[in-house]
């Protein structure tokens, strides 16, 4: 059975409801909530609490329990929003 963890988007206020395997990536889950609120997953990161989470870090390596929020933020470190 998965890992049931909510995504908030920090831009609209709005979150999404998603069930993890503990072997799938970050990059995995930035990809299918960005996907889900049309947006260029390049151009954001994710965060639980105060520590941002590598794409490549598993859902086991970020220590991911059900019920879980994680931030959906725009990349303090740059990236494109495809909006330039």
């Amino acid at each position: 059975m998965g890992i049931r963890i909510v995504v908030k988007n920090t831009v609209n206020n709005s979150s999404i409801k998603m069930e993890l395997e503990p072997n799938e990536k970050m990059i995995d889950v930035i990809e299918s909530a960005a996907e889900f609120w049309k947006k260029d997953s390049g151009a954001y990161v994710l965060k639980k609490g105060k520590m941002l989470l590598r794409g490549d870090m598993s859902v086991a390596e970020a220590n991911l329990v059900d019920e879980d929020t994680l931030e959906l933020i725009p990349d303090p470190e740059g990236g494109c929003d495809g909006s330039a």
